[in-house]
C-alpha cells in the first residue's frame, strides 16, 4: 500500500476515534458543570502545573539527547531541547504528516549521514521507555489505591506490571536494542523523573480545581490514560482518549465527574501551549545548509 494512502488511513482512523470519544463523553458529563470547572480553576496553580509540565519535557529532552549519544550524534543539549520543542510543535499540528519524531530523523540523518534505522530505533526506544515508566507507576499507584479492588478478580496484574515493567524491558533492549544498552540505566531513572513531573502537573491542575481529595485515584487514571494516549491509535496530545479514559474512570473510582474530565482537558491545552514554543526554532532545518551557529556540537 503508498505510503501516503498508509497516512491518510492512520489519521482518518485517529480523527474517527478522536470523535467517537468526544462525542461519548459529551453524553456523559454535565457539560455546564465541565464549563463552571474550568472557568474557575485558579491560574496560579495552573502556570504552576505549565512549569512542571515543561521541566517534564527538558528531562525528557535529556533522556532522549542519550540516546542519540549511544549511535555517536552528540548534540549540544541546548540545540537538542530546541529541537525537541520544534517535534513537538509538529507532533501537535502535524498529526498526518512527517510528525516530530519523523523530522528529527530526517534531519539528523542529513547532519550527521547516520543510518535511519538507527534513528529510528532511539527515537522508538525513547517512547517505549517513557511507556514502561508510566506502566510502572501506573501500577504502584493502582496498589496504593483503590485500584486493586476496582479490577476485582484482576488486580493481581498490578503487580505482575509492577515486577516484570523493567525486567522486560531490559531483556528487549539486551536482544532488540543491544546498542543502547550502555544508557538503559540512566534513561530509566530519567524516564520515571519524567513521569513524575507529569504526575505533579497533574497534582497541580486538581489543586486548581479545588480537589482535595482522591489524588492517588486521580493519578492512577491520569497515567493509565498517558498510556492509551501514547498508542499510534490517538491523536497527539491524547485529545479525546485522554477524556474519555477519565470519564468511564471516574465511575470506576467514585471520583468527581467534572473534576476528572477537567484534569484531561486541561493537560491537553498545557501540551498544546508548551508546543507553541517550538514556533520559535522553526528555523532550524529551514534551509539545506545550515550554518555554524546554528550547527551541534560535536565532540572531539
Amino acid at each position: 500500500m503508498d505510503k501516503r494512502v498508509k497516512k491518510g488511513l492512520k489519521l482518518t482512523l485517529q480523527i474517527a476515534i478522536a470523535a467517537f470519544a468526544v462525542y461519548y463523553v459529551i453524553g456523559e458529563i454535565d457539560v455546564d458543570e465541565l464549563k463552571t470547572s474550568l472557568l474557575q480553576a485558579d491560574i496560579g496553580w495552573l502556570i504552576l502545573a505549565f512549569l512542571a509540565f515543561n521541566a517534564s519535557k527538558i528531562l525528557s529532552a535529556i533522556r532522549l539527547n542519550h540516546f542519540f549519544k549511544a549511535i555517536e550524534i552528540k548534540l549540544s543539549e541546548i540545540y537538542n531541547l530546541k529541537l525537541y520543542y520544534l517535534g513537538m510543535l509538529y507532533n501537535q499540528f502535524l498529526p498526518g504528516g512527517i510528525g516530530g519524531d519523523g523530522y528529527k530523523v530526517y534531519l539528523l540523518n542529513k547532519l550527521y549521514k547516520k543510518p535511519v534505522k538507527q534513528l529510528v530505533a532511539a527515537t522508538l526506544l525513547d517512547r517505549i521507555s517513557g511507556v514502561v515508566a508510566l506502566g510502572f507507576l501506573g501500577c504502584g499507584l493502582g496498589l496504593l489505591g483503590t485500584a486493586y479492588d476496582a479490577l476485582e478478580g484482576f488486580g493481581f496484574l498490578l503487580w505482575v506490571g509492577l515486577i516484570l515493567a523493567f525486567p522486560a524491558y531490559y531483556i528487549m533492549v539486551h536482544y532488540v536494542f543491544p546498542t543502547y544498552k550502555k544508557v538503559s540505566h540512566i534513561t530509566n531513572i530519567q524516564a520515571i523523573g519524567v513521569q513524575a513531573l507529569q504526575v505533579l502537573c497533574a497534582y497541580l491542575i486538581l489543586k486548581s480545581l479545588g480537589v482535595e481529595t482522591g489524588f492517588i485515584d486521580y493519578f492512577t487514571l491520569f497515567l493509565l490514560s498517558s498510556v492509551l494516549a501514547a498508542l499510534p491509535i490517538s491523536l497527539p496530545g491524547g485529545f479525546g482518549v485522554r477524556e474519555l479514559t477519565m470519564t468511564i474512570g471516574y465511575q470506576v473510582f467514585l471520583l468527581s465527574e467534572p473534576a476528572s474530565i477537567a484534569l484531561a482537558s486541561l493537560f491537553f491545552l498545557i501540551t498544546l501551549v508548551s508546543s507553541l514554543i517550538g514556533t520559535v526554532y522553526l528555523k532550524i532545518g529551514k534551509t539545506e545548509a545550515i550554518s555554524d551557529a546554528t550547527m551541534p556540537k560535536q565532540s572531539e
